[in-house]
């Protein structure tokens, strides 16, 4: 997929901001997960801009069946503590 990229945490004045969305597409058979961030204001412009990637992306198949399986927006608030030792420079 090929998500606009910008910060994670980036929201504008219209209330955009970064959701991940995890997902699943399974294509003759063929089962491929993808990782993918959209900007969107609310949970309803995600689907929308979501089936607009997956209609681009595989535009050439008659049929694809997709599993969502998380879709949350983007924080940038990280615990640093998380990752304390794990590691270094």
């Amino acid at each position: 997929m090929n998500p606009e990229h910008r910060s994670a945490g980036d929201s504008d004045s219209s209330g955009v901001k970064s959701w991940m969305v995890e997902f699943t597409v399974q294509d003759n058979g063929r089962e491929q997960r993808h990782l993918t961030l959209i900007r969107a204001e609310d949970i309803h412009n995600v689907h929308s801009q979501l089936l607009k990637e997956l209609k681009h992306s595989y535009q050439d198949r008659d049929r694809v069946d997709v599993t969502v399986h998380r879709i949350e927006p983007v924080s940038t608030y990280t615990d640093a503590l998380l990752f304390e030792g794990i590691y270094s420079p």
